[in-house]
């Protein structure tokens, strides 16, 4: 009696990662012969079978593309998904909204069900992990488009800002006002923007000959919490003239906890935040930003993807492209 494992099922009894048994199923080559032989004794012991109808699908298009977000609750990433839903509506496609949660594991397990769901394309805001999986279903012909951040040993389309330039550019203008203490609280040093950011607010400092402080500094995660739980403990152990927080999650976080200690922004604390939502230029004072191209990022993304999607061959065939658009500094009343 034929046993309707899943591939994960599949991955388990071998002692496999899932992206090995897709591999081996669809025959692809860089696949150690052992390990190869490995999966097809679980393969032919649990009677597998691969759906053949699912398979010659796969050549065809299903009119849908898969989209991976870090946190579906965050305006940047709400923003992103309406863009790039957008952009495939017009082009007659529909969107799997995938929220990976910033987690390799969960990512790892979102791009399977894309792949197993036959989609035409995929556009991710990726961990930086899961590169062997990525590079798979590139090699199987999947376009992939990444947003915002890179995954180093994958080449493929991206489309991002001028993170260290634009923060630099924000940082140095503060200095230059008279802000010297300057507290940061920074992204995590695994991701892309998170290190880029933190490289700008270290070379607005060297630029301007004044030392790097560790306890100046916080590292958060991009969430509400993380903005909240460290504010409070940077600003009641230090006292610096100017916060700079990394992006608008934590932000939010950040400012709620600047409030209710009853600081008076820009007086006793400028405030300087990567991004810019909506609640920015609502509360008094208005807040100096970084503000991102948010909209277009995603439209940008999209449009790559269904070049590559609709141009088949002839677009596949060309070299990944790497568009950097131009963030923007927007000076308001927090400094």
């Amino acid at each position: 009696m034929e046993k309707r494992l899943n591939i994960s099922e599949i991955a388990s009894l071998a002692g496999v990662s899932t992206a090995t048994v897709s591999r081996v199923l669809n025959d692809y080559p860089y696949v150690k012969e052992s390990t190869r032989e490995r999966v097809k004794k679980v393969i032919q012991e649990t009677n597998y079978r691969v759906n053949a109808i699912a398979r010659k699908l796969r050549r065809k298009r299903t009119h849908t593309i898969g989209v991976i977000v870090s946190n579906v609750l965050s305006p940047f990433y709400s923003v992103i998904a309406k863009s790039v839903e957008d952009v495939a509506i017009k082009n007659n496609f529909s969107t799997v909204l995938c929220n990976g949660g910033d987690k390799p594991e969960k990512e790892a397990k979102y791009l399977e069900v894309l792949h197993e769901n036959r989609v035409d394309g995929i556009i991710i805001s990726p961990t930086g992990k899961n590169k062997d999986y990525l590079n798979f279903l590139l090699a199987s012909g999947i376009p992939i488009v990444f947003i915002d951040r890179p995954t180093e040993g994958v080449d493929c389309d991206i489309v991002m800002v001028n993170n260290m330039d634009v923060t630099f550019n924000a940082l140095d203008f503060a200095i230059k006002k008279g802000y010297k203490k300057i507290g940061c609280i920074a992204g995590p040093q695994d991701r892309y923007t998170g290190i880029e950011r933190f490289k700008g607010y270290k070379k607005a400092l060297e630029n301007n000959g004044i030392a790097y402080d560790e306890s100046l500094v916080r590292f958060g995660d991009f969430t509400y919490e993380s903005g909240y739980s460290l504010a409070r403990e940077l600003l009641d152990s230090e006292k610096p003239d100017l916060l700079f927080v990394a992006n608008s999650d934590m932000a939010l976080g950040a400012y709620k906890y600047i409030s209710e200690k009853g600081y008076k922004i820009p007086h006793e604390l400028g405030f300087l935040m990567f991004d810019d939502p909506q609640w920015a230029s609502l509360v008094t004072p208005r807040v100096t930003v970084i503000s991102q191209p948010v909209y277009m990022l995603g439209s940008t993304a999209a449009d790559i993807l269904f070049k590559r999607i609709m141009e088949g061959g002839q677009f596949m065939d060309q070299s990944p492209l790497k568009i950097i658009l131009e963030a923007k500094f927007v000076v308001r009343e927090s400094i």
